[in-house]
């Protein structure tokens, strides 16, 4: 259930804190989940959602000879992609393949010449999306731009990481846990890119965590922040479940974790501190005190 429009809009509460709505969701494994079969051959996996702000996460699971007969348009939210596997497609000149991490913000300018030659794409939106036709594309070539800044008005750009371009580096968590930085400061907030009144999901930082073999212990991660994990390597035994590529939750921290061969794990990272969670019934129990409704008598 999505809260009507006129009620999205009471998203800060009396401390000034952006709210959204509460989101867990335990382990996933996409290998055996039941996919919905959607038009084009495209099957999807909704992995968690907000049913407050609207934001989500699903998984694409995109054909081979995948063509889509799109138009050049934009949504009005930050986008997260990330492809787990394969490739795809995003116009005439760009694609992203297996590793590659791609930040969209809101406003950025998609165009025709989308398709794919099969895979699996992570696709994360920082609210429910408005799509927007656009028809200011100067003809075929690649899109990734911004036109519609007043949606958002953080600096940051669109960008596309591969994976080979950037080092892994020491967490600082443990001795047995690097890092590769895809976006921003794992475990600090973010206030170019991170959430806001319009996406209350945006990611803070966008990171790959590796675990080593051997590693036992607690879940290694920042304090103060929600998580969302998805396996791309390695094997685990994470709160005494199976952890392999493929395997998804959404949570905070705290997880006994055994790592059994080096475990990858792809990572957005959100600061709880410029945010609260309620409820679907809580967030809108506060916005009907914000409901004046005007007098008949």
């Amino acid at each position: 259930m999505s809260m009507p429009t006129e009620l999205a809009a009471v998203q800060r509460g009396a401390d000034d804190r952006i709210l959204r709505g509460v989101r867990q969701v335990g382990r996933i494994d996409l290998a055996s989940a039941d996919w919905q079969r959607q038009e084009h051959g495209v099957d999807v996996l909704v992995l968690s959602e907000d049913p407050v702000s609207g934001a989500s996460t699903f998984a694409l699971r995109t054909p081979p000879g995948l063509v889509y007969p799109g138009y050049a348009h934009f949504q009005d939210c930050d986008q997260d992609l990330f492809q787990l596997e394969g490739e795809f497609q995003l116009d005439e000149l760009l694609s992203s393949r297996e590793g590659d991490y791609l930040f969209r913000p809101a406003g950025t300018v998609c165009v025709h010449g989308e398709g794919s030659g099969g895979g699996i794409i992570i696709a994360s939106l920082g609210r429910r999306p408005v799509r927007v036709m656009f028809e200011g594309h100067p003809g075929p070539g690649t899109g990734h731009y911004r036109v519609d800044r007043p949606s958002c008005d953080h600096p940051v750009e669109p960008m596309v990481v591969r994976p080979g371009a950037v080092d892994w580096l020491p967490s600082g968590l443990s001795p047995l846990v690097d890092l590769r930085r895809l976006r921003g400061e794992p475990g600090q907030p973010c206030t170019e890119a991170g959430a806001s009144v319009h996406s209350p999901w945006g990611a803070d930082a966008v990171c790959l965590l590796r675990i080593r073999a051997g590693f036992a212990g607690r879940m290694p991660l920042w304090p103060g922040h929600t998580f969302e994990m998805l396996a791309t390597a390695g094997r685990a035994r994470i709160d005494g479940r199976p952890w392999y590529r493929g395997c998804y939750a959404f949570g905070g921290p705290g997880h006994v974790t055994e790592v059994e061969t080096d475990l990858v794990l792809y990572l957005r990272c959100f600061s709880n501190s410029r945010c609260a969670e309620l409820s679907y019934d809580e967030l809108l129990a506060r916005a009907l005190e914000h409901i004046h409704l005007p007098d008949l008598a």
